[in-house]
């Protein structure tokens, strides 16, 4: 199975089923929103992977209504967006957990110094490619080191981290991992990207690791290889057509099909540099701020959740 299938079925360990935590009020109302209020995040992963990533994310957020994204901490570009970030307090800013290093040239590793997460790097030193090969090599212990190392450094950095997710679903792709994942979002007092599935593991512990301020999402979207052949504009549409009430997040990549980026993604159809343009122009577009005030969807941010639930009193 190639990486980016892998990739999918990363995000596909987290979609999924209905809650075993009801509370008396919805995740919309704890927001002072009606029960039914349909809300959405749309979120631009893979901040600090290349300049041109960065630049595109940027003006995604400062000029559409992109209004949150997360940041690869182990990447070579790291720095430039921990810069903006520094001056730009207001910017709803995670961290994209990095385990993985999937391009064919363009590789990184942990913060952590390499003698002491063995279990996480290849011969090379880099981060594996594909998530089997991190899930059949590396401990949980190694894990939880790595993520925390992560988070450390982003904050060491001047972020004000808002919350956490997993580039390629590597740090939920399996039960331990998902735990030390959970567990380091409540040492920091930050939510972490989970939806229903959670509940599904319950042979497993994992419900148990959660409380009335960790964020469950009902549905995530991210768009597959089907549909970008089919267009990025046709998918997006479709899914704010097709929007739920509840708590959303939509996962999208921006990027400018430019020398760099085709650089890095050589030899990857999907998630190359055509396909982060492809959602740059479209989340950029009018037709995408009409279709969000057609559909009555209302744009909620992860610091908004830190705040008034991760973190409230």
């Amino acid at each position: 199975m190639n990486n980016r299938k892998l990739h999918a079925l990363g995000y596909a360990l987290l979609f999924g089923l209905s809650s075993v935590f009801a509370q008396n009020q919805t995740i919309a109302e704890r927001l002072g929103y009606p029960a039914d209020a349909k809300l959405l995040i749309i979120h631009a992963d893979d901040l600090g992977v290349t300049h041109s990533e960065n630049k595109a994310s940027i003006s995604g957020l400062e000029e559409s209504p992109v209004n949150s994204a997360s940041i690869m901490v182990p990447c070579p570009w790291f720095p430039e967006i921990a810069a903006y970030a520094r001056e730009n307090k207001t910017q709803d800013l995670g961290l994209h957990l990095t385990l993985t290093s999937e391009w064919k040239y363009y590789k990184w590793g942990p913060v952590t110094s390499r003698d002491s997460v063995p279990s996480l790097v290849n011969k090379d030193g880099y981060f594996y490619s594909a998530v089997d090969s991190l899930g059949m090599y590396g401990t949980a212990s190694e894990v939880a080191i790595e993520l925390r190392n992560q988070v450390k450094k982003a904050y060491r950095f001047g972020i004000d981290v808002t919350h956490l997710d997993a580039h390629m679903g590597a740090a939920v792709s399996r039960p331990d991992y998902l735990a030390a994942y959970i567990k380091v979002g409540q040492e920091f007092k930050l939510p972490v990207l989970l939806d229903q599935r959670v509940q599904a593991m319950g042979e497993v512990g994992i419900p148990q690791l959660l409380n009335d301020k960790d964020v469950i999402v009902d549905q995530i979207y991210t768009a597959l290889p089907p549909d970008y052949e089919k267009g990025m504009a046709q998918y997006y549409l479709e899914v704010f057509k097709g929007l739920q009430p509840g708590l959303n997040c939509l996962l999208i990549h921006l990027a400018y099909d430019d020398t760099e980026m085709k650089a890095v993604t050589v030899d990857h159809p999907h998630w190359g540099a055509a396909w982060r343009q492809a959602d740059y122009d479209f989340f950029t577009s009018k037709e995408c701020a009409a279709a969000l005030k057609e559909q009555n969807i209302v744009l909620v941010t992860w610091r908004t959740l830190r705040d008034k639930i991760t973190r409230a009193e």
